[in-house]
């Protein structure tokens, strides 16, 4: 595109770059005459702090100065028409033309002093600000008190270490010598930027040894910072909570590209219209603490750490999967070893390398789970001799638990009349195996008449096969099911009704089935394939994994008929997901959540007259993976957001007089959990809350019956960006307000001198109060004593 300037502006991206859009000069044409380019148009800039300006800090309360009109209203409205009386007496009481004129003038001046001093305590009540250049100094010699807010940056970068050092010593050093300057009736507060901002100390505070014991309260570094957010939230405790004329904002950064998120246009923009809605000069400084890494280190970082299975029973065996990343410089070569509630486990131990910079490795480790409860499964490297640049990223963990066998119900819609010939036969074979010392699923068969309320009570996942259609009663059964968190696996077949389901249980979209029955294609026990699923096509927690390598096994299983599958659009709740699909183009297996639970559908039956899926070696995982899903066994261990609360179940309840439970966080604090009791019948007998975990990490609640591990997640580490910020990056971030980087503005630029003019209007209100009383005073001496009023006239 060609603008006015005779610039053309390239505005496309390249996918995932990231960089901002390119300017590139015009080509001349051919005859147009050789001149100066014209110049672009400068963008308009804020004007300079320097230029003397009159802001208030409370603008809201200017709206007294309309009480000005009182005065004059009350006066309006007490004139009144008095009637006159002849009576010859009076007239030796009459005033003389002089001392009306006198009282005349003392009334306009009594009514004018009475506005002015209205006018004035409203001016005062808004607390006005006179902005004059530059102060003589930076020292805090010669500049007034202000109202200072520290933004430390929370995100892992800040614990890098080079050179002996880290980015959040160095700006721990910095903190503490900017405190030491602090002039009288200077006010600081605390911001930490983690995953999400928070004030650590808000209102700002002139006690140095409160300062000081924030700081050293701040957790660790870890996961991401989000400065931007936290900036917004410094701009909030100098709106609300400033009293001082001037205002500056220091941020304490490594430097790095990620926690400032500069692509963000929007936000950026959104930020400077809040610093415009600030009252009062104010600056925002930016020191950044950036360290080189030594010589020889190597980073590695653990990454997706995965369990094959979230529940299992008592003696359950399940796969720990994990990511092995090098982020350099050097090569890495150290061991990786798996850690079970904290604990190493005896020979797990693996080595990793040499792995290049930017190369990544799989590992995966077997683990027998015994105990009750939930545990925590980790990855960890394992210290080496040489220096590691970052240490908390070597450990990435998963929650696991060990509870009875997971109660299934089968509803099988044609028994068969010989072993292995009924729609559920292979499904059960391979959900429990007969003789299985720790069976990991408990299934019940019922035929499809016997699915009612009483036969779900109990069971975690409800699996329909070739069921023809669902009776009223049955519909509502299964809809209160899934409103408890069940979950509902649909499996479609020769005698399954489509327009029975469609209508019943679809709804057009309304209903809990994900996906609409079409057509049926390819002939059941036609022994001919039609369709074999798509490996390349695998996602999600179930078909994910099972799609990985060269040749997956599920992609060699044939089908010989299936239904087609119409996913639900979004209609205001999740839509539906297709997490496979067959060579065809059609969807394979299909899921959505539906109440409190999770409905999926397949597109044809698991039995040996669909195709061969029974047969084939990754069928056993499969519908593991399958049920695992649907059970969902406990919402709590998934990983929940920082911020966002943990409520962790008790049962059996705690002792009545228990108030909380003590909760160690990813950095080693120990925090209270207090206990809710419960009054849901339902529900187990109290929960521990933890209200605001704002650490990426596993938690660990110590409980009366024993410990309980949840996971908060935090930004994706793989899409983190620790790049520094590149100059175009910082030039773009300062422009139009007066934010500056160390070395550009540093602590030793001049800050718009100011001065409180409150203080003078409130001295101006009480000479007006004086000036009222006399003027009150001597009218009504003038209006009682006329005689003495009428002697200058007399003579």
């Amino acid at each position: 595109m060609v603008d006015r300037t005779g610039l053309i502006v390239n505005r496309s991206r390249s996918p995932g770059s990231g960089q901002p859009s390119r300017i590139e000069p015009s080509p001349p044409a051919p005859d147009a005459p050789r001149s100066r380019p014209p110049q672009p148009e400068p963008a308009p800039r804020r004007p300079p702090d320097g230029g003397p300006r009159v802001s208030f800090a409370n603008a809201a309360m200017l709206l007294g100065l309309l009480g000005v009109a009182l005065p004059v209203l009350i006066h309006l409205l007490s004139r009144r028409r008095v009637p006159t009386v002849p009576w010859g007496a009076m007239q030796f009481l009459e005033l003389g033309r002089r001392a009306r004129t006198r009282i005349r003038l003392a009334e306009w001046l009594l009514l004018a002093a009475r506005m002015l001093l209205l006018a004035v305590v409203a001016l005062a009540a808004a607390r006005p600000i006179w902005s004059a250049g530059p102060s003589p100094g930076a020292d805090g010699e010669g500049r007034g008190a202000r109202d200072v807010v520290l933004v430390v940056d929370g995100s892992a970068g800040m614990a890098r270490r080079g050179g002996g050092t880290s980015p959040a010593e160095q700006a721990g050093r910095w903190a503490s010598a900017f405190l030491d300057a602090l002039g009288p009736g200077d006010r600081v507060a605390l911001v930490r930027a983690g995953e999400r901002p928070r004030p650590v100390l808000d209102p700002p505070s002139v006690d140095p040894d409160r300062l000081r014991a924030a700081l050293d309260a701040l957790p660790p570094p870890a996961g991401s910072g989000d400065l931007p957010a936290a900036l917004a939230e410094a701009f909030r405790i100098l709106e609300q909570g400033g009293r001082n004329p001037t205002a500056e904002v220091v941020v304490l950064t490594d430097g790095s590209r990620g926690p400032w998120t500069p692509d963000d246009l929007g936000r950026w923009r959104l930020l400077r219209e809040l610093f415009d809605r600030l009252p009062r000069p104010t600056r925002i400084a930016v020191e950044a603490f950036p360290v080189a890494p030594d010589a020889g280190a190597s980073d590695g970082m653990v990454l997706d750490v995965r369990a094959s299975r979230p529940l299992v029973a008592p003696g359950g065996t399940i796969v720990v999967s994990a990511s092995i990343r090098n982020l350099g410089p050097a090569p890495l070569d150290r061991p990786v070893e798996l850690l079970i509630d904290g604990v190493p486990a005896p020979g797990s131990t693996r080595a990793v390398g040499p792995l290049p910079p930017g190369g990544t490795a799989a590992v995966e480790f077997r683990a027998t789970l015994r105990d009750r409860g939930s545990h925590a499964v980790a990855v960890r490297l394992v210290p080496g001799s040489a220096p590691d640049p970052l240490s908390s990223n070597d450990e990435a963990a998963a929650v696991v638990a060990v509870a009875e066998a997971l109660p299934v119900l089968l509803v099988d819609g044609e028994p068969g009349l010989e072993p292995m010939t009924g729609e559920v036969d292979f499904l059960r074979a391979a959900l429990a195996p007969r003789g299985e010392e720790s069976p990991q699923v408990r299934a019940e068969v019922v035929p499809a008449e016997g699915l009612d309320a009483k036969a779900l009570s109990g069971c975690r996942v409800l699996v329909l096969a070739n069921v023809d259609r669902l009776a009223p009663a049955q519909l509502d059964a299964v809809s209160a099911f899934l409103d408890r968190g069940g979950g509902v696996l649909v499996l479609p077949g020769d005698r399954t009704r489509a327009d029975s389901w469609n209508a019943d249980a679809y709804r057009g979209g309304l209903g809990w089935l994900p996906a609409r029955l079409g057509p049926t294609r390819g002939r059941f026990l036609g022994r001919e394939a039609v369709a074999r699923p798509s490996p390349a096509s695998f996602s999600g927690a179930v078909l994910g994994p099972l799609g990985r390598g060269e040749s997956p096994p599920l992609g060699s299983a044939s089908l010989f008929s299936y239904v087609t599958l119409e996913p639900a659009e979004a209609d205001g709740r999740p839509p539906a997901s297709v997490a496979g699909r067959l060579d065809t183009g059609d969807p394979w297996l299909v899921e959505r959540p539906a109440g409190a639970g999770r409905v999926a559908v397949l597109a044809g039956p698991l039995d040996a007259e669909g195709g061969t899926l029974p047969a084939n070696p990754d069928f056993v995982p499969f519908v593991h993976r399958l049920v695992s899903r649907l059970a969902d066994p406990d919402p709590g261990a998934r990983a929940s957001r920082a911020g966002e609360p943990i409520l962790v179940p008790i049962d059996p309840a705690p002792p009545a007089d228990l108030a909380s439970v003590p909760v160690r966080t990813p950095s080693g604090r120990v925090a209270a959990a207090p206990i809710d009791r419960a009054v849901d019948p339902g529900a187990p007998p109290a929960f521990a809350r933890l209200d605001d975990p704002d650490e990426p990490g596993l938690y660990r609640f110590d409980l009366p019956g024993g410990p309980s591990y949840r996971l908060v997640s935090g930004a994706d580490a793989q899409a983190r960006d620790d790049a520094p910020l590149s100059p175009s990056d910082r030039q773009a971030l300062a422009d139009g307000w007066p934010l500056a980087f160390s070395g550009e503005l540093a602590g030793d630029a001049p800050v718009p001198s100011a001065r409180p003019l409150w203080r003078a209007l409130l001295l101006a209100a009480l000479a007006g109060l004086c000036l009222e009383v006399w003027l009150t005073n001597r009218l009504a001496l003038r209006r009682g004593s006329p005689v003495s009023s009428m002697e200058p006239a007399g003579g």
